[in-house]
């Protein structure tokens, strides 16, 4: 069922059409494409390769490019809020790597829970990236073992140095790419 259809009979959903429910939704969508952004490069899937994306995934037809498009301005083409039924917002939610999609739509508890676990990854990911640069490696084995004091020094140290260099690159740091 598409998004900016009713609900059926039995539709967990409901059949709140409001547009602050619609907001919410909308409000979380965006923060999911900005997360995959900021993973990509600054580049957010387009409603296509998203739509795609989950089709792909379920086997069948699921969603359109419309009814995200839809669900993430928080409006129909029509003027109206969209009222998405749960199976749409799983699917939606599992496009973004997310299993229970339905519940980081609706509850706002499982948001926080999901969101703050996607910033650990995400962090983690950050990790994995300078632990594949030897330099930073040799630093952090070097700096293994020195009192809390000195290892606080040396993260100002490395935090004035970046600074530096953002500011004398017009905010690209060393070795990032050009056109950023």
């Amino acid at each position: 069922m598409r998004a900016d259809q009713p609900n059926g009979p039995g539709d967990a959903a409901g059949t709140d059409r409001s547009p602050s429910r619609a907001r919410a939704i909308a409000d979380k969508i965006e923060n999911l494409l900005a997360r995959e952004a900021a993973r990509a490069g600054g580049r957010p899937p387009t409603y296509r390769e998203l739509a795609d994306r989950i089709n792909t995934l379920a086997g069948r037809d699921v969603i359109s490019k419309d009814t995200i498009r839809n669900l993430h301005h928080g409006v129909t083409q029509k003027g109206q809020s969209p009222n998405p039924t749960v199976d749409t917002l799983d699917w939606l939610g599992r496009g973004f790597g997310i299993q229970q999609g339905a519940a980081y739509f609706l509850d706002d508890s499982r948001t926080a829970d999901v969101d703050e676990q996607l910033d650990r990854l995400d962090k983690f990911g950050d990790l994995r990236q300078a632990l594949g640069n030897s330099e930073v490696v040799s630093l952090v084995k070097r700096a293994s073992g020195l009192s809390d004091g000195s290892l606080h020094m040396l993260l100002a140290l490395a935090d004035r140095l970046k600074s530096l260099e953002e500011g004398a690159s017009g905010g690209a740091g060393p070795g990032a790419p050009s056109g950023m």
